[in-house]
Protein backbone atom coordinates (compact mmCIF):
# COMPACT_ATOMS: atom_id res chain seq x y z
CA UNK A 1 0.00 0.00 0.00
CA UNK A 2 3.00 2.34 0.27
CA UNK A 3 3.96 1.67 -3.03
CA UNK A 4 0.70 3.07 -3.87
CA UNK A 5 0.59 6.50 -2.01
CA UNK A 6 4.14 7.18 -3.23
CA UNK A 7 2.70 6.61 -6.59
CA UNK A 8 -0.12 8.95 -6.29
CA UNK A 9 2.07 11.78 -4.29
CA UNK A 10 4.67 11.82 -7.70
CA UNK A 11 1.59 11.75 -10.20
CA UNK A 12 0.32 14.88 -7.94
CA UNK A 13 3.26 16.48 -7.83
CA UNK A 14 3.68 15.65 -11.78
CA UNK A 15 0.28 17.05 -12.95
CA UNK A 16 1.10 20.22 -10.77
CA UNK A 17 4.13 20.47 -12.98
CA UNK A 18 2.38 20.02 -16.21
CA UNK A 19 -0.51 22.20 -15.35
CA UNK A 20 1.89 25.43 -15.76
CA UNK A 21 2.71 24.43 -19.79
CA UNK A 22 0.09 23.03 -21.42
CA UNK A 23 1.23 24.27 -25.07
CA UNK A 24 -0.57 22.92 -27.76
CA UNK A 25 -2.48 22.25 -30.89
CA UNK A 26 -4.22 25.40 -32.54
CA UNK A 27 -7.41 23.87 -32.63
CA UNK A 28 -8.15 24.05 -28.67
CA UNK A 29 -8.91 27.34 -29.61
CA UNK A 30 -12.25 26.88 -29.71
CA UNK A 31 -14.94 25.85 -26.98
CA UNK A 32 -13.43 24.64 -23.46
CA UNK A 33 -10.16 23.18 -25.42
CA UNK A 34 -9.18 20.20 -27.45
CA UNK A 35 -11.46 17.01 -26.20
CA UNK A 36 -9.32 13.55 -26.28
CA UNK A 37 -10.60 11.35 -28.86
CA UNK A 38 -8.14 8.52 -27.29
CA UNK A 39 -7.45 8.02 -24.16
CA UNK A 40 -7.95 5.29 -20.85
CA UNK A 41 -7.23 1.72 -19.72
CA UNK A 42 -7.58 0.23 -23.76
CA UNK A 43 -5.90 2.80 -25.56
CA UNK A 44 -3.85 0.50 -27.71
CA UNK A 45 -7.27 -0.22 -28.65
CA UNK A 46 -8.10 2.35 -30.54
CA UNK A 47 -9.92 4.12 -27.57
CA UNK A 48 -12.64 1.32 -26.88
CA UNK A 49 -14.71 1.42 -23.73
CA UNK A 50 -18.18 1.07 -24.30
CA UNK A 51 -18.27 -2.41 -23.57
CA UNK A 52 -14.46 -3.36 -22.15
CA UNK A 53 -14.77 -5.07 -19.05
CA UNK A 54 -12.07 -7.18 -16.82
CA UNK A 55 -10.84 -7.57 -13.50
CA UNK A 56 -7.58 -5.80 -14.46
CA UNK A 57 -8.46 -2.25 -15.44
CA UNK A 58 -10.55 0.92 -14.48
CA UNK A 59 -12.86 1.65 -17.44
CA UNK A 60 -14.00 5.14 -15.86
CA UNK A 61 -15.56 5.75 -19.54
CA UNK A 62 -18.44 3.24 -18.90
CA UNK A 63 -19.37 2.77 -15.04
CA UNK A 64 -21.39 -0.28 -15.29
CA UNK A 65 -17.67 -2.08 -16.18
CA UNK A 66 -17.14 -1.48 -12.31
CA UNK A 67 -18.71 -4.78 -11.61
CA UNK A 68 -15.90 -6.87 -13.75
CA UNK A 69 -13.51 -6.33 -11.01
CA UNK A 70 -12.08 -8.53 -8.37
CA UNK A 71 -14.46 -8.27 -4.84
CA UNK A 72 -11.51 -9.01 -2.87
CA UNK A 73 -9.02 -6.28 -4.27
CA UNK A 74 -8.39 -2.77 -3.80
CA UNK A 75 -7.46 -1.30 -6.75
CA UNK A 76 -5.49 2.32 -7.96
CA UNK A 77 -5.16 3.22 -11.82
CA UNK A 78 -2.89 6.10 -13.09
CA UNK A 79 -2.04 7.12 -16.32
CA UNK A 80 -0.84 9.74 -18.00
CA UNK A 81 0.17 10.96 -22.14
CA UNK A 82 3.14 12.38 -23.76
CA UNK A 83 2.77 13.48 -27.09
CA UNK A 84 4.69 15.28 -30.21
CA UNK A 85 3.03 17.23 -32.57
CA UNK A 86 4.47 18.11 -35.93
CA UNK A 87 2.39 21.46 -37.34
CA UNK A 88 2.34 22.49 -40.39
CA UNK A 89 0.44 24.68 -42.95
CA UNK A 90 1.13 25.04 -47.21
CA UNK A 91 4.22 27.70 -46.29
CA UNK A 92 4.66 27.43 -42.36
CA UNK A 93 6.21 24.55 -40.05
CA UNK A 94 6.98 23.82 -35.86
CA UNK A 95 6.39 21.20 -33.44
CA UNK A 96 5.65 21.19 -29.58
CA UNK A 97 5.70 18.21 -27.12
CA UNK A 98 3.02 17.77 -23.91
CA UNK A 99 2.17 15.98 -21.57
CA UNK A 100 -1.89 15.76 -21.32
CA UNK A 101 -5.35 13.21 -20.53
CA UNK A 102 -3.76 12.40 -17.34
CA UNK A 103 -6.18 10.55 -14.85
CA UNK A 104 -5.79 9.02 -11.12
CA UNK A 105 -8.46 6.14 -10.51
CA UNK A 106 -9.43 3.77 -7.63
CA UNK A 107 -12.09 1.34 -6.89
CA UNK A 108 -13.34 -1.51 -4.53
CA UNK A 109 -16.34 -3.31 -3.93
CA UNK A 110 -18.54 -2.36 -1.07
CA UNK A 111 -21.18 -4.73 -0.87
CA UNK A 112 -22.64 -7.45 -2.76
CA UNK A 113 -22.60 -6.74 -6.93
CA UNK A 114 -22.08 -3.28 -5.63
CA UNK A 115 -19.03 -1.57 -6.67
CA UNK A 116 -17.49 1.84 -6.43
CA UNK A 117 -15.13 4.17 -8.00
CA UNK A 118 -13.71 7.60 -7.81
CA UNK A 119 -11.10 9.07 -9.58
CA UNK A 120 -9.72 12.72 -10.89
CA UNK A 121 -9.47 13.08 -15.42
CA UNK A 122 -8.25 15.38 -17.34
CA UNK A 123 -11.79 16.61 -19.51
CA UNK A 124 -10.49 19.23 -21.96
CA UNK A 125 -7.05 20.17 -22.67
CA UNK A 126 -5.94 23.81 -23.62
CA UNK A 127 -2.88 25.58 -24.84
CA UNK A 128 -1.93 27.43 -27.84
CA UNK A 129 0.35 30.38 -28.78
CA UNK A 130 0.32 32.06 -32.41
CA UNK A 131 1.53 34.88 -34.03
CA UNK A 132 0.58 36.99 -36.95
CA UNK A 133 1.64 40.11 -38.80
CA UNK A 134 -0.04 42.23 -41.60
CA UNK A 135 0.98 45.76 -42.77
CA UNK A 136 -0.59 48.98 -42.12
CA UNK A 137 -2.53 49.94 -45.01
CA UNK A 138 -1.91 54.05 -44.76
CA UNK A 139 2.03 53.26 -44.57
CA UNK A 140 3.05 49.73 -45.18
CA UNK A 141 6.71 49.87 -44.02
CA UNK A 142 4.93 49.48 -40.57
CA UNK A 143 3.45 46.39 -39.45
CA UNK A 144 0.43 45.12 -36.48
CA UNK A 145 2.39 41.99 -35.00
CA UNK A 146 -0.93 40.11 -33.39
CA UNK A 147 0.04 37.30 -30.62
CA UNK A 148 -2.85 35.02 -29.19
CA UNK A 149 -2.18 32.96 -26.56
CA UNK A 150 -4.36 30.09 -24.40
CA UNK A 151 -4.19 27.88 -21.34
CA UNK A 152 -5.80 25.98 -18.94
CA UNK A 153 -8.58 23.37 -19.27
CA UNK A 154 -11.25 21.49 -17.84
CA UNK A 155 -10.92 18.47 -14.72
CA UNK A 156 -13.41 15.88 -13.28
CA UNK A 157 -13.57 14.74 -10.39
CA UNK A 158 -15.83 11.93 -10.05
CA UNK A 159 -17.20 9.14 -7.77
CA UNK A 160 -18.91 6.11 -9.15
CA UNK A 161 -21.34 3.32 -8.41
CA UNK A 162 -21.92 0.05 -10.35
CA UNK A 163 -24.05 -2.75 -9.52
CA UNK A 164 -24.81 -6.28 -11.28
CA UNK A 165 -28.25 -7.72 -11.79
CA UNK A 166 -27.85 -10.85 -13.22
CA UNK A 167 -26.59 -10.65 -16.27
CA UNK A 168 -26.85 -6.89 -16.72
CA UNK A 169 -24.52 -4.21 -15.25
CA UNK A 170 -25.81 -0.69 -14.77
CA UNK A 171 -23.49 2.39 -13.17
CA UNK A 172 -23.72 6.03 -12.79
CA UNK A 173 -20.79 8.35 -12.54
CA UNK A 174 -21.66 11.21 -10.48
CA UNK A 175 -18.87 14.52 -11.52
CA UNK A 176 -18.01 17.73 -10.67
CA UNK A 177 -16.13 19.33 -13.45
CA UNK A 178 -14.06 22.12 -12.28
CA UNK A 179 -11.41 24.09 -14.48
CA UNK A 180 -10.77 27.65 -16.16
CA UNK A 181 -9.99 28.49 -20.08
CA UNK A 182 -7.79 32.09 -20.83
CA UNK A 183 -7.49 33.87 -24.37
CA UNK A 184 -4.68 36.27 -24.29
CA UNK A 185 -4.28 38.50 -27.14
CA UNK A 186 -1.75 40.93 -27.52
CA UNK A 187 -1.12 43.78 -30.47
CA UNK A 188 1.67 45.20 -31.10
CA UNK A 189 3.25 48.30 -33.73
CA UNK A 190 6.03 47.37 -35.09
CA UNK A 191 8.74 49.15 -35.42
CA UNK A 192 7.57 50.97 -31.88
CA UNK A 193 6.55 54.30 -31.33
CA UNK A 194 6.14 56.35 -28.65
CA UNK A 195 2.51 55.23 -28.03
CA UNK A 196 0.86 52.08 -26.80
CA UNK A 197 0.26 48.53 -27.76
CA UNK A 198 -2.75 46.27 -26.69
CA UNK A 199 -3.34 43.52 -23.51
CA UNK A 200 -6.65 41.69 -23.28
CA UNK A 201 -7.60 38.47 -21.25
CA UNK A 202 -10.55 36.36 -21.52
CA UNK A 203 -10.99 34.51 -18.64
CA UNK A 204 -13.51 31.62 -18.13
CA UNK A 205 -14.30 29.44 -15.00
CA UNK A 206 -16.30 26.72 -14.93
CA UNK A 207 -17.74 24.64 -12.15
CA UNK A 208 -20.83 22.29 -12.14
CA UNK A 209 -22.32 18.77 -11.73
CA UNK A 210 -22.77 16.21 -14.66
CA UNK A 211 -23.52 12.68 -14.84
CA UNK A 212 -22.81 9.80 -16.64
CA UNK A 213 -25.13 6.77 -17.02
CA UNK A 214 -23.36 3.32 -18.59
CA UNK A 215 -24.99 -0.43 -19.18
CA UNK A 216 -23.21 -3.53 -19.25
CA UNK A 217 -24.70 -6.86 -20.08
CA UNK A 218 -22.73 -9.97 -21.59
CA UNK A 219 -24.04 -12.38 -23.32
CA UNK A 220 -22.36 -16.14 -24.03
CA UNK A 221 -22.49 -17.55 -27.19
CA UNK A 222 -20.76 -20.72 -26.75
CA UNK A 223 -18.65 -22.63 -24.31
CA UNK A 224 -15.91 -20.44 -25.61
CA UNK A 225 -16.97 -16.82 -26.52
CA UNK A 226 -19.02 -14.13 -25.23
CA UNK A 227 -20.68 -11.24 -26.87
CA UNK A 228 -20.78 -8.04 -24.78
CA UNK A 229 -23.46 -4.99 -25.48
CA UNK A 230 -22.95 -1.58 -23.76
CA UNK A 231 -23.03 1.88 -23.80
CA UNK A 232 -22.59 5.31 -21.67
CA UNK A 233 -24.68 8.16 -22.00
CA UNK A 234 -24.15 12.35 -20.57
CA UNK A 235 -27.28 14.00 -21.25
CA UNK A 236 -27.37 17.64 -21.83
CA UNK A 237 -26.21 20.01 -18.86
CA UNK A 238 -25.26 23.05 -18.02
CA UNK A 239 -22.07 24.10 -16.58
CA UNK A 240 -21.85 27.37 -14.42
CA UNK A 241 -19.67 29.17 -15.64
CA UNK A 242 -18.08 32.87 -15.00
CA UNK A 243 -16.31 35.12 -17.68
CA UNK A 244 -13.93 38.10 -16.99
CA UNK A 245 -12.85 40.67 -20.05
CA UNK A 246 -9.49 42.64 -19.08
CA UNK A 247 -8.51 45.25 -22.15
CA UNK A 248 -5.14 47.62 -21.44
CA UNK A 249 -3.42 49.83 -22.92
CA UNK A 250 0.51 49.94 -22.14
CA UNK A 251 3.04 52.41 -22.85
CA UNK A 252 6.08 51.87 -25.39
CA UNK A 253 8.32 53.87 -23.05
CA UNK A 254 6.98 54.21 -19.92
CA UNK A 255 5.03 50.90 -18.69
CA UNK A 256 2.43 52.75 -17.74
CA UNK A 257 -0.93 51.29 -17.92
CA UNK A 258 -3.90 52.62 -18.67
CA UNK A 259 -7.37 50.42 -18.35
CA UNK A 260 -9.31 50.08 -21.32
CA UNK A 261 -12.36 47.88 -20.57
CA UNK A 262 -13.18 45.68 -17.46
CA UNK A 263 -16.48 43.41 -17.29
CA UNK A 264 -17.41 40.67 -15.46
CA UNK A 265 -20.63 38.60 -16.39
CA UNK A 266 -21.52 36.19 -13.58
CA UNK A 267 -23.30 32.88 -13.45
CA UNK A 268 -23.84 32.33 -16.98
CA UNK A 269 -23.68 28.93 -18.26
CA UNK A 270 -21.94 26.69 -20.69
CA UNK A 271 -24.40 24.08 -22.67
CA UNK A 272 -22.69 20.38 -22.96
CA UNK A 273 -24.59 18.41 -24.95
CA UNK A 274 -25.82 15.41 -25.35
CA UNK A 275 -23.06 12.46 -25.46
CA UNK A 276 -23.27 8.82 -25.90
CA UNK A 277 -20.82 5.88 -26.49
CA UNK A 278 -22.66 2.36 -27.56
CA UNK A 279 -20.58 -0.52 -28.60
CA UNK A 280 -19.81 -4.17 -28.64
CA UNK A 281 -17.20 -6.66 -27.58
CA UNK A 282 -16.55 -10.41 -28.40
CA UNK A 283 -14.14 -12.58 -26.50
CA UNK A 284 -13.14 -16.36 -27.76
CA UNK A 285 -11.44 -18.65 -25.50
CA UNK A 286 -10.25 -16.00 -23.01
CA UNK A 287 -7.64 -15.04 -25.32
CA UNK A 288 -9.09 -12.98 -28.21
CA UNK A 289 -11.11 -9.69 -27.49
CA UNK A 290 -12.38 -7.76 -30.42
CA UNK A 291 -14.19 -4.66 -30.03
CA UNK A 292 -16.03 -1.44 -31.38
CA UNK A 293 -17.14 1.74 -30.63
CA UNK A 294 -19.20 4.50 -32.14
CA UNK A 295 -19.23 8.03 -29.97
CA UNK A 296 -21.83 10.38 -30.97
CA UNK A 297 -22.48 14.48 -29.55
CA UNK A 298 -24.68 16.65 -30.68
CA UNK A 299 -22.10 19.43 -30.84
CA UNK A 300 -24.68 21.34 -33.17
CA UNK A 301 -26.07 22.88 -29.49
CA UNK A 302 -23.32 23.55 -28.02
CA UNK A 303 -23.57 27.21 -26.07
CA UNK A 304 -21.30 29.34 -23.98
CA UNK A 305 -23.02 32.18 -22.37
CA UNK A 306 -26.25 31.82 -24.22
CA UNK A 307 -24.24 32.29 -27.76
CA UNK A 308 -24.49 29.07 -29.57
CA UNK A 309 -21.06 28.25 -31.19
CA UNK A 310 -21.75 26.76 -34.40
CA UNK A 311 -20.33 24.03 -34.25
CA UNK A 312 -21.03 20.33 -36.00
CA UNK A 313 -21.99 17.34 -34.08
CA UNK A 314 -19.16 15.47 -33.50
CA UNK A 315 -18.91 11.60 -34.67
CA UNK A 316 -16.46 8.88 -33.64
CA UNK A 317 -15.91 5.20 -34.82
CA UNK A 318 -13.26 3.03 -33.32
CA UNK A 319 -12.36 -0.82 -33.86
CA UNK A 320 -9.70 -2.64 -31.71
CA UNK A 321 -8.26 -6.28 -30.51
CA UNK A 322 -6.32 -7.99 -28.49
CA UNK A 323 -4.55 -11.16 -27.89
CA UNK A 324 -2.98 -12.81 -24.23
CA UNK A 325 -1.89 -15.84 -25.33
CA UNK A 326 -1.97 -17.57 -22.23
CA UNK A 327 -3.00 -15.40 -18.94
CA UNK A 328 -1.35 -18.18 -16.31
CA UNK A 329 1.31 -19.05 -18.58
CA UNK A 330 4.60 -19.86 -17.61
CA UNK A 331 6.70 -17.37 -19.49
CA UNK A 332 6.22 -13.20 -19.28
CA UNK A 333 5.18 -13.32 -22.85
CA UNK A 334 2.51 -15.59 -22.60
CA UNK A 335 0.96 -13.44 -19.87
CA UNK A 336 1.22 -10.12 -22.00
CA UNK A 337 -1.57 -9.04 -23.32
CA UNK A 338 -1.33 -7.67 -27.12
CA UNK A 339 -3.40 -4.92 -28.48
CA UNK A 340 -4.03 -2.82 -31.57
CA UNK A 341 -6.79 -0.43 -32.81
CA UNK A 342 -7.51 2.31 -35.39
CA UNK A 343 -10.15 5.37 -34.45
CA UNK A 344 -11.48 7.79 -36.93
CA UNK A 345 -13.11 11.18 -35.59
CA UNK A 346 -15.41 13.90 -37.57
CA UNK A 347 -14.79 16.71 -35.35
CA UNK A 348 -16.89 19.43 -34.12
CA UNK A 349 -14.68 22.23 -36.09
CA UNK A 350 -15.23 23.06 -39.64
CA UNK A 351 -13.64 26.17 -41.42
CA UNK A 352 -13.89 27.34 -45.14
CA UNK A 353 -16.28 24.33 -45.77
CA UNK A 354 -13.60 21.92 -44.46
CA UNK A 355 -14.14 18.91 -41.85
CA UNK A 356 -11.56 19.10 -39.45
CA UNK A 357 -11.25 15.53 -39.16
CA UNK A 358 -8.64 13.06 -37.10
CA UNK A 359 -7.23 9.12 -37.97
CA UNK A 360 -5.12 7.39 -35.72
CA UNK A 361 -3.48 3.62 -35.84
CA UNK A 362 -2.95 2.23 -31.97
CA UNK A 363 -0.67 -0.68 -31.10
CA UNK A 364 0.63 -1.46 -27.28
CA UNK A 365 0.93 -4.57 -24.76
CA UNK A 366 -0.43 -4.62 -21.02
CA UNK A 367 2.02 -6.56 -19.23
CA UNK A 368 0.74 -8.33 -15.65
CA UNK A 369 3.52 -8.17 -12.84
CA UNK A 370 2.74 -10.43 -9.81
CA UNK A 371 4.29 -9.43 -6.15
CA UNK A 372 3.55 -10.87 -2.76
CA UNK A 373 0.29 -9.22 -2.13
CA UNK A 374 -0.34 -6.84 -4.83
CA UNK A 375 -0.64 -7.82 -8.64
CA UNK A 376 0.70 -4.81 -10.91
CA UNK A 377 -1.02 -4.28 -15.07
CA UNK A 378 1.64 -2.19 -16.99
CA UNK A 379 -0.12 -0.71 -19.89
CA UNK A 380 1.82 0.47 -22.94
CA UNK A 381 0.37 1.97 -26.18
CA UNK A 382 1.62 4.20 -29.33
CA UNK A 383 -1.15 6.57 -30.76
CA UNK A 384 0.26 7.83 -34.32
CA UNK A 385 -2.61 10.02 -36.33
CA UNK A 386 -2.84 13.15 -38.10
CA UNK A 387 -5.67 16.12 -37.48
CA UNK A 388 -6.80 18.24 -39.80
CA UNK A 389 -5.58 19.12 -43.09
CA UNK A 390 -4.10 21.52 -45.59
CA UNK A 391 -6.49 21.79 -48.01
CA UNK A 392 -8.15 25.85 -48.15
CA UNK A 393 -5.42 27.01 -45.88
CA UNK A 394 -6.34 24.63 -42.70
CA UNK A 395 -3.90 23.38 -40.07
CA UNK A 396 -2.28 19.66 -40.51
CA UNK A 397 -0.84 17.92 -37.44
CA UNK A 398 0.73 14.79 -37.46
CA UNK A 399 1.44 13.09 -33.97
CA UNK A 400 2.89 10.59 -32.53
CA UNK A 401 1.70 9.47 -28.65
CA UNK A 402 2.66 7.72 -25.94
CA UNK A 403 0.08 6.27 -23.24
CA UNK A 404 1.36 4.78 -19.84
CA UNK A 405 -1.43 3.03 -17.70
CA UNK A 406 -0.16 1.60 -14.44
CA UNK A 407 -2.87 -0.46 -12.36
CA UNK A 408 -2.40 -2.21 -9.15
CA UNK A 409 -4.30 -4.81 -7.44
CA UNK A 410 -3.67 -4.63 -3.87
CA UNK A 411 -5.50 -7.96 -1.51
CA UNK A 412 -7.41 -5.70 1.03
CA UNK A 413 -10.33 -7.78 2.33
CA UNK A 414 -9.15 -10.74 2.64
CA UNK A 415 -8.17 -11.78 6.12
CA UNK A 416 -4.96 -13.48 6.53
CA UNK A 417 -4.58 -16.97 8.09
CA UNK A 418 -2.91 -17.80 11.63
CA UNK A 419 -1.84 -21.05 12.01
Amino acid sequence: MKKIFTSIAILLFTLGAWGQNNMGTPYSKFGVGLLPDNYGAYTGMGGVSAAMRDNYNINFLNPASYTALDSMRFYFQMGVTGEYVDVSTYKDHSNYKVAQNASLNMAFRVYKKTFVSLGLIQRSDRGFDLIYSYPLIEDPTMFYVQQLEGLGGLNEAYLGVAYQLGRLSVGVNASYVFGKVEDRLTLVMQPATSGYYLKSQTLTRINSSLFTLGFQIPLPLTKKSELTLGGSFNFGTSLHGNRTFVANKISNTSGAIINVNDESWDNGEVFFPFRMIVGASYQYNKKWVFAGDYTFQRMSAYEEFGTNQEFQDYHKAAIGGSLQPNETGRYWWQRNKYTAGAYFTRSQLRFNYTDINTYGVTVGTQMPLRLARQELMLGVAVDLGMRGTHRNNQILEKYAKLRINIAFKEIWFMKAKIH
